[in-house]
């Protein structure tokens, strides 16, 4: 059977559309109580001081590293440069480049130790310096 405009379409064998919703509902909405976000707990002083301690020691430790890399790339230049200067440059100068590349990693990495001993400079440990010093006999 064709469709004409002013007639549905059927869905099938005896399909009908339901009526429409005469029914009205009601809503209620229940106000609970909102719960604040858990507080975030502190660390305990000595968690605290193991983290400052953490944090010191990574820098250093990334200080060093970056130190390392830079030698190393110091003494590949000068190797370069020397194999570009003579036959055999790179073995005759070989002691030289090395020494150029430790020196820069050594200066590049000296600030390692300063880091290590403010990690390490604590109210406490100067208290236990002082009083080992007290106890030590002064020669007169």
């Amino acid at each position: 059977m064709a469709q004409t405009p002013n007639q549905p379409s059927s869905g099938g064998k005896g399909a009908t559309t339901p009526p429409p919703d005469t029914t009205s509902h009601v809503y209620i909405s229940v106000d609970e109580p909102k719960r604040r976000k858990k507080k975030k707990r502190g660390s305990s002083k000595s968690s605290r001081r193991l983290i400052d301690i953490e944090n010191r020691a990574s820098k250093s430790l990334r200080r060093v590293s970056k130190a390392v890399d830079k030698g190393v790339k110091t003494y590949r230049e000068q190797r370069d440069k020397s194999e570009r200067k003579r036959r055999d440059g790179t073995i005759v100068d070989s002691y030289q480049n090395a020494s150029v590349g430790i020196a820069e990693a050594v200066a590049n990495s000296t600030p390692v130790l300063t880091d290590f001993a403010k990690a390490l400079n604590t109210r406490r440990r100067r208290k236990e310096i002082r009083r080992l010093v007290r106890a030590l006999p002064i020669p007169r």
